[in-house]
């Protein structure tokens, strides 16, 4: 990508979230746009990540804000 000086851009991706007693650690590609204008994991809208998490736990975790769907994520060993 080019910026609009003509040269490169440089994105930075998000800090790790992980605990030192997870079970479990999703690894996914490099953050989009959106994940990364709001600095959290999976913010874009069609993301299907937290209303899966969601239903696999009868959480609407969509509709928490972001710290509490992570607190959710390390209660359940995700993170």
């Amino acid at each position: 990508m080019i910026g609009w000086r003509g040269g490169p851009v440089v994105l930075r991706g998000l800090a790790p979230q992980v605990a030192h007693d997870s079970r479990l650690v999703v690894l996914g590609s490099f953050p989009s746009a959106a994940s990364l204008a709001a600095q959290q994991y999976y913010a874009h809208p069609r993301n299907q990540f937290w209303p899966l998490l969601g239903a696999i736990w009868s959480i609407d975790l969509a509709a928490l804000p972001y710290a509490q769907r992570l607190a959710a994520l390390r209660e359940h060993g995700v993170l």
